[in-house]
């Protein structure tokens, strides 16, 4: 018996055919509707997410500004302050992660730049930073990368219902603080 004289692959591609152009083209029109839903689909879980974020905090201030009005007691209307900007930074998370699959929704119904087929990853809908763009400090990078932006903190969403709700804490705060 001789030796085997077929010739031996040396890696994996030399057993794969070559790909049709049609396969390497541009998602269909209904990949891309797809697509679109499943980011759609985000964008929706985010927004309940942060209307059940609001109806989860009003039993909390209610609980807390309420023991602090009848016992007088302003730690404890600290305590829901506290509160209050807990869940008001839980909030404006979604917020940001929202618009972030907001802007990649834009980029792939309007076909801005090339994403990856069924992507959800909302970093791909910006431009990469330039190759010869000074890294960020370390602290710098993860600041952007979990607090929100000035513009999520000022929408109408976060500010005025956050905000009422710690000016009233503040106010109970002083009142059971000066009797």
């Amino acid at each position: 018996m001789g030796a085997d004289t077929r010739a031996v692959p040396r890696d994996r591609r030399d057993l794969m055919p070559e790909p049709e152009e049609s396969l390497i083209s541009a998602p269909s029109d209904e990949d891309r509707r797809q697509h679109l839903a499943f980011i759609q689909a985000v964008v929706t879980r985010m927004s309940a997410a942060s209307s059940a974020a609001k109806g989860w905090l009003l039993p909390v201030v209610t609980a807390t500004y309420g023991y602090a009005l009848t016992k007088q007691s302003g730690t404890v209307a600290l305590l829901g302050i506290a509160g209050v900007v807990l869940f008001a930074f839980l909030d404006a998370n979604y917020l940001r992660q929202e618009k972030l699959y907001r802007d990649l929704y834009v980029t792939v119904a309007n076909r801005k730049r090339p994403v990856s087929p069924f992507s959800l990853n909302p970093a791909e809908a910006n431009d990469p930073p330039p190759s010869d763009a000074p890294e960020p400090k370390k602290w710098i990078a993860a600041a952007r990368k979990w607090m929100p932006e000035m513009d999520v903190w000022k929408s109408w969403s976060i500010a005025p219902f956050y905000g009422a709700l710690v000016l009233i804490g503040l106010l109970i705060a002083v009142r059971a603080c000066c009797r």
